[in-house]
């Protein structure tokens, strides 16, 4: 096994743990047995584990990228952007699971890294929703704040729906698709 391959391997790991058991509880040893290596490989590959959970961070932030490459902003309608976000929910729980663990730790760490890094991952959902969404409303501030309260919306919902497994996610997502084209159909009437 390369070196790549093993340093991936172990990032794949800790992404599982920590997940599973979340960063504060889960240890080097869980991580090392999950990838099926000794702790002293992990701690050759990373300096300790705040360093492992910033590279699982990039690692799920480049796998999310990925998946969008060469995809121009305005190709997807409004309704199939919300409707592929409301399937991670359904498909990729552990994707939200990820995500609620680092705004967590984000909170309550005394690691400012931490907190930026946070802060970074949120600018960046805004920022990728913005763009599309000025297409639509025409005005980048008024796109800028539709997508903060819809990136609020998607991690609000997708808690609701893994914490509760009869949380009705199909009809929110619904009324917010109806809520989204009320307010498009309102801003190009306003824009003529």
């Amino acid at each position: 096994m390369s070196t790549q391959e093993k340093r991936q391997r172990l990032i794949d790991a800790a992404y599982k743990v920590f997940v599973k058991k979340g960063y504060l509880n889960a240890s080097i040893k869980d991580i090392a047995s999950e990838a099926g290596m000794t702790s002293g490989l992990v701690h050759y590959y990373f300096k300790n584990k705040e360093e492992l959970l910033l590279s699982v961070q990039e690692e799920v932030q480049q796998r999310y990228h990925k998946q969008y490459d060469g995809q121009p902003d305005d190709t997807a309608t409004p309704e199939a952007v919300l409707l592929e976000i409301k399937s991670r929910a359904e498909d990729n729980p552990d994707w939200y699971r990820w995500r609620y663990e680092l705004y967590s730790l984000g909170l309550k760490s005394e690691s400012s890294h931490l907190e930026r890094e946070v802060a970074s991952i949120l600018k960046s959902g805004r920022e990728s929703l913005s763009a599309p969404l000025q297409h639509l409303v025409g005005d980048s501030a008024n796109a800028s704040a539709l997508a903060s309260i819809l990136l609020a919306c998607f991690d609000g919902l997708a808690l609701q729906k893994i914490v509760d497994n009869e949380f009705d996610l199909d009809r929110s997502y619904r009324l917010l698709i109806e809520l989204l084209g009320l307010y498009v159909s309102k801003a190009e009437g306003e824009s003529r």
